[in-house]
């Protein structure tokens, strides 16, 4: 009995040294405010085009000029923004003359 008496005293006594910790998973909080969703940044101009044009500069990197032509003619055809219509005529005028120096 008194080992019964013993460890109740000692369990609350063990409980008053938590103090308000334990109330305080009682008590609802408010939520905290959600953080501002974060902006999705888009290319603007059309995935098929930036594909092609992405082939385009890879191929004239390997010296695969034709295939280089290819594509930029594909990703010309898709093109739907002044930017990219003007960067694409750019490159082709340029494979254009790499392929002539090259004949």
């Amino acid at each position: 009995m008194k080992r019964l008496t013993a460890l109740f005293i000692l369990l609350v006594a063990l409980l008053t040294l938590e103090g308000c910790a334990m109330l305080d998973g009682l008590v609802s909080k408010p939520a905290p405010p959600a953080p501002p969703a974060p902006g999705v940044v888009v290319a603007p101009y059309n995935g098929n085009a930036l594909h092609n044009f992405y082939m385009g500069r890879q191929y004239v990197a390997e010296g695969r000029y034709e295939l280089a032509r290819e594509h930029y003619l594909l990703a010309l055809a898709s093109a739907r923004e002044e930017a990219m219509r003007d960067a694409l005529v750019a490159e082709l005028q340029s494979v254009d003359r790499l392929i002539k120096t090259l004949r």
